[in-house]
């Protein structure tokens, strides 16, 4: 039975989660050059506190309202399907690790991947020094939006709806909040919450959908540090 502390939960995540997105990618891509560096670190950790902190909320909210957490898709059981998606994770693994020996020495894969992650440009790391900070990111991302969207978020929409619907809506909801990585970047996220929602109806936990999507944006992340130029160094004091 919905609550009206769902209703209010519910409604941070698929308005308030984006417009602090949305408002943080603009004031990333208005600011100098100097300035992105600690600004961009500065957003990880926030986007890490807002997700971990509306993601203890909903288990607080479970637990009080003596609610089972198998509902949300955290439990994880032996079967054919998660078998099925373990191996299909280990042929991708196997296929993004050749991709990255091929960067060093491919240009032409480097630009399509510079492509590829432009809209989202400033907010990736571009040195291995701040990767483990972003890594942290990734980890949240996996853990926590899998957690609210495929968990929470679809667990209240099929209080509402017919399932296959709700599955539709909350990719498309997933797909929204991304809208500060533009139209394409929207649609692409939309599809991958399509793929993450596939991945827990076959596994039947969302643990596998948490670790793919941790590792998808590592791995991202990892690229974009190999391809972007670095971040340009601040001049010394006096060097004018």
């Amino acid at each position: 039975m919905l609550t009206f502390a769902d209703h209010v939960l519910v409604l941070l995540i698929v308005i308030g989660l984006p417009l602090r997105a949305l408002h943080g990618s603009r004031t990333l891509r208005a600011a100098p050059a100097a300035a992105v560096p600690a600004l961009r670190r500065k957003m990880w950790s926030r986007a890490i506190a807002t997700q971990w902190l509306l993601s203890i909320t909903v288990i607080w909210l479970w637990l009080t309202s003596y609610r089972s957490l198998v509902t949300l898709g955290l439990a994880l059981r032996p079967s054919i399907g998660l078998v099925g998606v373990l191996v299909g994770l280990t042929t991708i693994v196997t296929l993004v690790t050749r991709q990255r020996g091929a960067l060093a020495v491919d240009e032409s894969l480097r630009a399509r991947v510079r492509e590829r992650l432009a809209p989202v440009e400033r907010l990736m790391p571009r040195s291995k020094q701040e990767f483990p900070r972003f890594a942290a990111l990734a980890c949240t991302a996996g853990l926590c939006e899998e957690f609210l969207f495929r968990g929470y978020l679809l667990w209240y929409l099929a209080h509402l709806m017919p399932f296959a619907l709700a599955c539709v809506v909350q990719a498309a909801v997933f797909g929204a909040c991304h809208a500060y990585q533009g139209p394409r970047g929207m649609l692409l996220t939309a599809l991958a919450g399509a793929f993450f929602t596939g991945v827990l109806l076959v596994a039947g936990s969302i643990w596998p959908a948490m670790l793919i999507h941790a590792l998808m944006d590592l791995h991202a992340g990892d690229l974009a540090r190999r391809v972007f130029p670095p971040d340009p160094q601040p001049e010394p004091a006096g060097a004018a």
